[in-house]
């Protein structure tokens, strides 16, 4: 009956907030949106963890890692295993910086428990040696303890006072030595090749990324159960201004994420806040924003958590609002910034004429339908209509075909042409539309790789009409 209760009341919030029409076609595109029921989280073999941790003893020197860990009166099931999580890394040099906001210290004590480290030094028969054994110190008003763990780094920190997620999320900040930070929230849990797999990425990337990113998934409270997949696309600006898709788990560079740090304004969405000011700041932000494509990072879904249930926090995705239209303004762009349909997910609105306000966009495009249905408009380089089959008002796959992106193509049918690019429009699209039975994907790839090529982007909008 609980259970009832609380759909009852979503859908109820959900109707005030758009209107039934609009209702009926969220609820059937929300249940669209969901990957695949049939997948399953594939832990890595023995062999590979193996191999894995001989590939970190012979790279791990290059780069440290910190995981700060903002706590709050965590359920102790969830604490622990999030903390067994991070013990379990194959990849060995980094640190995990616990900042806890709690009434008690029972956090501490777990952490005691788990890695057999009472005091900076463990009991009889887990002795470490002399260079291992942590000190323990006091910092300012707050209790603070290091233990040192199979050469990796634990630093407890208990708040004398709570100053909510972003503040102490801070706290932990500031302490970091690791070359790039990441948040680890209190009830989830990375996979236990997560770290090797980022460090391996960043090593081939010779470490020109200020950020970088993993795919995820969900768990259930007990962790028996591993859902809904996040397959998430490599950068792309417009999209990341409808919706934190990068979410979990990012790190940032340290440096970086010390100067511009969380801010409180931004509480339940300061996550995505930081994104969009690291993006802000790049040179190059295709090129300095790395994705790596596994899943390394389970999101605990519990009643009160934000994984579980979209309502929880509300008040979150009026910060992410915020937060992209913080971002608008501070590129100058004069915009409304919108929620739609969907809770986390945003709608940008141009005051100005959109080329003017962006003159890098070099075609505004959007779908081609037949019988109700996509049959073309967003295009990969090769030709393949990417959201191909997808009904007219659904956006599928994580809502992503209903959002504004950047894409490689798009066809020519469907498109608004920045004013500056009209003559190599005419002359690559114009004339060979007037011959008999054009290739419409031939011309249109033509054209847009031309436009690519020029250093103008090819946005895609699924509300843009054919004129």
């Amino acid at each position: 009956m609980a259970k009832v209760n609380e759909l009852y009341g979503k859908a109820n919030r959900y109707l005030k907030r758009n209107g039934i029409e609009k209702t009926a076609y969220a609820v059937a595109d929300t249940a669209l949106s969901k990957p695949p029921k049939n997948f399953k989280y594939q832990l890595a073999t023995t062999e590979e963890l193996k191999a894995q941790r001989a590939w970190s003893s012979r790279f791990s020197f290059s780069n440290k890692f910190t995981l700060v860990v903002p706590a709050f009166e965590t359920d102790i099931p969830y604490f622990d295993e999030m903390i067994a999580s991070v013990l379990g890394q194959t990849y060995n040099n980094w640190e995990l910086i616990v900042v806890d906001g709690s009434a008690s210290t029972k956090l501490r004590d777990e952490i005691e428990i788990m890695t057999g480290v009472v005091n900076g030094e463990r009991p009889a028969g887990k002795a470490l040696s002399a260079e291992e054994i942590a000190t323990v110190h006091g910092s300012s008003a707050d209790l603070d303890l290091t233990y040192n763990y199979d050469g990796c780094v634990l630093r407890y920190i208990h708040l004398t006072r709570n100053g909510g997620i972003s503040a102490n999320s801070n706290k932990g900040v500031e302490f970091a030595t690791g070359d790039y930070v990441a948040v680890l929230d209190h009830d989830d849990m990375l996979t236990p090749d997560a770290l090797y797999y980022m460090s391996k990425a960043l090593v081939a990337n010779e470490y020109k990324a200020k950020l970088v990113y993993s795919d995820e998934d969900k768990t259930d409270a007990k962790s028996k159960s591993f859902f809904e997949p996040n397959r998430k696309p490599n950068f792309n600006l417009d999209m990341f201004l409808t919706n934190n898709y990068i979410c979990h788990l990012t790190f940032v560079e340290r440096n970086l994420i010390q100067e511009l740090k969380f801010r409180s304004e931004y509480d339940g969405a300061q996550d995505y806040d930081l994104f969009l000011r690291a993006v802000k700041s790049m040179e190059d932000p295709k090129g300095q924003t790395l994705h790596v494509p596994r899943i390394l990072y389970h999101w605990r879904a519990h009643s009160n958590s934000t994984a579980g249930n979209t309502d929880a926090k509300e008040y979150a995705y009026e910060a992410g609002r915020r937060a992209v239209d913080d971002f608008c303004k501070s590129m100058g762009w004069a915009v409304t910034v919108s929620h739609t349909a969907h809770l986390g997910f945003y709608h940008i609105e141009y005051k100005n004429l959109l080329f003017s306000t962006r003159p890098n966009i070099g075609m505004l495009c959007g779908p081609i339908f037949r019988f109700g249905k996509i049959h073309g408009g967003a295009m990969k380089e090769d030709g393949t209509v990417i959201y191909r089959g997808l009904a007219k008002g659904m956006g599928g796959y994580m809502h992503r075909g209903s959002l504004v992106q950047e894409v490689e193509a798009a066809d020519v049918r469907n498109m608004r042409i920045n004013p500056v690019l009209e003559n190599l429009y005419d002359e690559m699209v114009e004339s060979k539309l007037a011959k008999n039975a054009p290739d419409y994907t031939e011309i249109s790839l033509a054209f847009c790789k031309k436009v690519r090529e020029l250093g103008y982007i090819v946005l895609y909008d699924p509300e843009h009409k054919q004129e």
